[in-house]
């Protein structure tokens, strides 16, 4: 291994003080930046974690939406269509089978799930819902 030829320059003494609201915003708008790099399991994580910090008690949320689907429930029990929804995400937390590609589609869906837990979002993600919407054809 070679060595950088300068080291690390973090701030030992920093903190960050923030809201489960302000802190998912965070990790949503990283995981976004992480989607456009190609980073695909750095965006899944992050927007997972963003996803599972939210309750909404109000309003629909994609992955409410989703885990009623009628269409997914006629060829899914419950149980194993909500696993098929986390797969990735739980692999990238717990592990399992030695491998498994992530890709695109299931970051980009990650990301809108978590979105879609916020009332207010920023502008990065209003920029990825206009992509997302532009570029549904392609997933």
């Amino acid at each position: 291994m070679t060595l950088p030829e300068s080291p690390l320059k973090i701030d030992v003494g920093g903190s960050l003080s923030l809201t489960l609201h302000a802190a998912a915003t965070r990790q949503i708008d990283a995981a976004i930046d992480a989607l456009q790099t190609g980073d695909f399991d750095v965006a899944l994580t992050l927007a997972g974690a963003a996803e599972g910090m939210i309750e909404r008690k109000t309003g629909h949320t994609m992955f409410g939406w989703l885990k009623q689907h009628p269409g997914a429930l006629e060829r899914f029990d419950k149980k194993e269509w909500i696993s098929m929804l986390n797969a990735e995400r739980d692999w990238l937390k717990h592990g399992g089978q030695p491998a498994m590609e992530i890709c695109c589609a299931e970051a980009t869906f990650m990301i809108a799930r978590a979105a879609s837990k916020l009332e207010d979002w920023t502008s990065k993600m209003v920029a990825f819902k206009i992509w997302l919407l532009a570029n549904l054809d392609h997933f």
